[in-house]
């Protein structure tokens, strides 16, 4: 009985301590266990797209850096999730931010594509993307603000804009790839946070 006491006790002294951070620790855990307790995701790879190769994908990187490469141009991929928005209480789908830089070799400017992988109505995997922005750079790596990067994308004619976009799919840049890398980042982000969030339980743990 004193026993059982005592550990009552302390259990209650640490809740007051953490002002039950502890208690809030544990129960986003169990959520997370119970929705997936995935380890952190292989290395990226789409059977939809087999000439990507993954250039950087660290476990704890929150971004993504893919590359196609032939005989005759250069294409990378680097994605990320887009920050985290809410509508009231409950969390919105995520955005997909890729930048798409086409090259040939020996040859400039490279290329610049800013775009924005979201959910859409009325398509078949409901997952695409849209050109945000296009430009180009004289070299790799040239990012001056003091040059002319041509007009807002919104405001090129509606042609030219789809032929933009069919110039990406060509070269592999699709819905699918694009699903791909969100559902990847998707869970990679998960695996980070449940790891996170165990490393503060047992912080806190060991503080108690």
């Amino acid at each position: 009985m004193f026993l059982r006491w005592l550990r009552t006790s302390a259990a209650l002294r640490r809740g007051a301590t953490d002002g039950g951070v502890l208690a809030a620790l544990r129960t986003e855990l169990a959520g997370e266990f119970s929705f997936s307790g995935v380890p952190l995701p292989p290395p990226f790879h789409c059977q939809d797209a087999p000439d990507f190769v993954t250039v950087s994908d660290a476990p704890l990187a929150e971004d993504l850096l893919l590359r196609r490469r032939t005989h005759s141009e250069e294409v990378l991929v680097s994605a990320l999730l887009a920050p985290l928005m809410f509508e009231g209480q409950e969390p919105l789908p995520r955005d997909l931010l890729m930048k798409v830089f086409v090259s040939k070799p020996g040859a400039t400017p490279v290329l610049h594509f800013d775009c924005r992988g979201l959910w859409a109505e009325g398509k078949a995997r409901g997952f695409d993307y849209a050109i945000n922005a296009v430009r180009y750079h004289s070299s790799p790596g040239d990012g001056r603000e003091d040059k002319y990067e041509g007009p807002e994308f919104r405001d090129l004619d509606p042609q030219l804009k789809a032929a933009l976009k069919e110039y990406l799919v060509a070269r592999g840049v699709d819905s699918k790839l694009a699903s791909s890398i969100l559902l990847h980042l998707y869970q990679k982000e998960q695996a980070q946070y449940l790891k996170w969030l165990k490393t503060m339980e047992e912080t806190f743990t060991k503080d108690h």
